[in-house]
């Protein structure tokens, strides 16, 4: 009897033993795993830059709605510093947040390309990315839109409804090329005839309506706007002067549904998703020019507005459907 309980003393305490290591070897193993998250959600800094302020519909929205989408997607830690409006301003809040740590930092938009190119070569560990722009140096990357078949479709459209055989083109800045839209236009009829504004600023809505107003005393009954904050402006004046608007961005029918045609739908926030997305590949972040076109899914074309007859409408999907399909 009392070597029985002997060994049941034993046993219990053996087991004791066992459990207290194996308690041990969980926590420890916890704890390096809880610490290598950690370390990797700090290594993995993001500030994002932008001019433009953070209000609805404006183009800041768009960072601030990219942060968003990359925080929730991958292991980062992402910020917006909005207003940067300056060459000054621009490298002040750059050196700022790479001091703190940020291991990327995103120009929303091409006018930083000119100040990331300055700071490129002093900071070679940061790598330095613009939504369109220009760059030079290896950590440095450029991601812009490949529009051009979205674009041709959307003047072939608007050649559709042209009366009086003049379209125009209202642009943020200026483009050595916008061979799309044009294309689209001449290619439904050659003998209409394209006019090119270009705003300079991506919300100067007295500038645009100026232009606009410009146009339509020459003739032209539908523009393009290829504005952020503007377009409003542009599809409210638009109503009162007649004109047909494609819209840009997001489908802006819900401003004027009786004068958009359509509207080439720019998805800016998953262009994030994309530098995200080759930032945490094998390759890393590629230097130069990345163009993202349909299959990254950043662009598309928005339903046709009611003036289309169903015909109308037969034709331009089959031309979408035609234009998207993967080679």
């Amino acid at each position: 009897m009392q070597r029985s309980r002997q060994l049941r003393l034993i046993l219990l305490l053996a087991l004791i033993v066992v459990a207290s290591f194996l308690i041990i070897i969980i926590s420890k193993t916890q704890g390096i795993i809880s610490q290598q998250t950690t370390k990797k959600v700090e290594n993995t800094s993001v500030a994002i830059l932008t001019s433009d302020v953070l209000t609805d519909q404006s183009w800041g929205s768009l960072a601030y709605k990219g942060k968003i989408n990359i925080e929730q997607q991958y292991p980062v830690s992402a910020q917006v510093i909005s207003e940067v409006n300056t060459n000054q301003k621009m490298k002040e809040a750059a050196e700022k947040v790479i001091q703190n740590g940020t291991k990327v930092v995103i120009g929303h938009g091409r006018e930083f390309s000119t100040v990331f190119t300055e700071l490129a070569p002093k900071y070679p560990h940061v790598h330095f990315v613009t939504i369109h722009g220009t760059s030079m140096y290896k950590n440095q990357t450029v991601y812009t839109f490949d529009q051009t078949k979205i674009e041709h479709l959307a003047g072939t459209a608007a050649a559709m409804k042209t009366k009086t055989k003049k379209i125009g083109l209202l642009d943020t800045f200026a483009k050595e090329k916008n061979p799309g839209f044009e294309q689209g236009i001449k290619a439904y009829d050659s003998s209409i005839a394209f006019y090119y504004r270009v705003v300079n600023s991506r919300d100067d809505g007295a500038k645009a309506v100026k232009l606009l107003r410009e146009l339509k005393a020459q003739g032209v009954d539908i523009v393009y706007a290829k504005g952020n904050s503007y377009n409003q402006e542009v599809i409210q004046e638009a109503k009162t002067q007649g004109m047909y608007v494609i819209g840009y961005l997001d489908d802006q029918a819900y401003m004027g549904r009786s004068v958009i045609l359509t509207s080439v739908i720019n998805d800016v926030p998953q262009a994030y998703n994309v530098i995200m997305k080759d930032y945490f590949s094998k390759k890393g972040l590629p230097s130069g020019e990345v163009k993202l076109d349909a299959k990254d899914g950043v662009y598309k074309l928005a339903p046709f507005g009611p003036m289309y007859s169903k015909r109308e409408k037969q034709i331009l999907y089959s031309k979408v459907r035609m234009s998207t399909q993967p080679k």
